[in-house]
């Protein structure tokens, strides 16, 4: 049955039943209209039952949507998602978390049990036992790591945004006939690539553990993200370091790991490039990962002999890596795959599943059951939604209903709202040359309400209380 305007006006997650090509062929002006019907929507249910947002909208004076400017005002801080006391974890101040995370959430978290909780992942065991929420956890520069309150409800949509990547070759994916690469650190764990190769694992390759090569094996869990984070606060504000016994012991695990680095390297280029050799195989990284392959490859002198058909999706930015010059050069010569047209580029997020794609002209088209908006940095004033501008990205993804998921990103980004791009897809579009606000102002990121300034600051300390 062919999806209408009217589908798509009924419930967002029609969206998802069109394919990408017929998405980004729907009338700009006629989306544009569906998504602030869902904004609006969303406000309006999601506000009675999250203390979190109820509070901001008190605070900023808003009763209802009336416009996509009110996402300068109502979009969570990205920073919003650590906002957590430092001590709460470090004391193990676990029932303190949990009211934290309550009020990210519109699922009810106040009777599970903490006996024998001692850690992080510990903690995140037990929300995971007794309640349907599936935290996804962030490291940041900063050294906390971010905790987003996706649920079971969201599953979906998140296994969705990544077989998105894929574009045309979706089919491929989905078949579960081809290996799958992905050079993250572990098989299993709390971040995104952790969580989608769960995913990977569970709904397309039926749990064949060989169908799915990493660079190392074990689960990378919020304990790890959290003592790296801990290490990176020490030597920024040059702190003594005081460690548990239990991280210490982590610690300890982490540096046998480093030491044998060679022989994971050499391991996995054995796996997943030298046994690999003339086969279709599907790849997906961050651009980082992709170089990191390229250099260990060429200490070895081997090169990638992938099958030509084989899918390549990359992205994440750089990282905190500073790139050479000539990174892609050498990301060529070891991948006889051209860029852009063999090795597919996306921007994503974690704070939204609608991932953007980059097109034959190097422009970045969002995925439409997501919203973009852009906001002045310095004033955090909404920019208009014509010509081209550039500031800090908003986002609010229509299709999760059990968190708000409006918020003000770290993200520095151009759009063209005009469209117009030679590829042929309707609407606006992302130029491919996003960066860090922290990095293009000096290492400052204070985000700020136009409408209260005090806002945000008032909103995390609501929810650290």
């Amino acid at each position: 049955m062919a999806i209408t305007f009217d589908d798509l006006y009924e419930d967002p997650e029609n969206f998802v039943r069109l394919s990408s090509d017929e998405l980004y062929a729907l009338d700009y002006d006629e989306v544009s209209k569906i998504q602030l019907h869902h904004f609006k929507k969303r406000f309006e249910k999601l506000r009675s039952e999250l203390k979190s947002l109820d509070r901001l909208a008190d605070d900023v004076d808003i009763d209802s949507v009336t416009s996509f400017d009110d996402l300068a005002s109502l979009g969570f801080p990205h920073t919003m998602y650590k906002s957590y006391a430092t001590g709460d974890v470090d004391n193990g101040r676990y029932e303190r978390m949990t009211r934290w995370l309550q009020g990210l959430t519109t699922h009810d978290l106040s009777g599970v049990n903490l006996e024998g909780v001692e850690s992080l992942d510990d903690w995140l065991d037990a929300i995971e036992a007794q309640t349907p929420l599936r935290p996804a956890a962030s490291s940041g520069t900063s050294g906390k790591i971010s905790l987003f309150p996706r649920s079971t409800v969201e599953v979906p949509f998140f296994l969705e945004h990544v077989l998105r990547m894929y574009g045309p070759h979706r089919d491929m994916l989905e078949s579960g006939k081809y290996p799958f690469i992905c050079g993250y650190p572990g098989r299993s764990g709390r971040q995104g690539t952790a969580i989608m190769l769960d995913l990977m694992r569970k709904h397309i390759y039926g749990d064949r553990e060989e169908m799915i090569i990493t660079l190392s094996d074990g689960f990378a869990g919020a304990n790890e993200l959290w003592l790296a984070g801990k290490l990176r606060r020490a030597e920024a504000l040059g702190e003594k370091l005081e460690l548990t016994p239990r991280e210490v012991a982590l610690g300890r695990e982490i540096a046998a790991k480093a030491k044998d680095s060679a022989k994971r390297w050499d391991d996995f280029i054995d796996r997943a490039v030298v046994a690999q050799k003339g086969k279709t195989v599907i790849y997906n990284g961050f651009w980082v990962q992709l170089y990191q392959i390229a250099l260990e490859c060429i200490k070895r002198d081997i090169k990638v002999e992938w099958a030509q058909d084989s899918v390549l999706v990359a992205g994440g930015g750089t990282k905190g890596y500073t790139f050479p010059d000539d990174w892609m050069e050498t990301v060529q010569s070891v991948f006889p795959f051209k860029y852009p047209s063999q090795i597919r580029e996306v921007y994503s997020m974690t704070e939204t599943n609608a991932v953007s794609l980059r097109c034959d002209e190097g422009h970045l088209h969002p995925l439409p059951w997501g919203i973009q908006h852009v906001s002045d940095p310095e004033t955090g004033l909404a920019l208009p939604r014509t010509g081209v501008q550039r500031g800090r990205m908003l986002v609010m993804d229509l299709l999760p209903t059990t968190y708000w998921s409006g918020t003000a990103t770290g993200d520095d980004v151009t759009i063209n709202w005009d469209g117009g791009c030679a590829c042929g897809r309707k609407g606006p579009y992302i130029l491919n040359e996003i960066k860090r606000l922290a990095d293009t102002r000096g290492g400052d990121d204070k985000i700020t309400c136009a409408k209260t300034p005090q806002a945000f600051d008032r909103l995390e300390e609501y929810l650290t209380a």
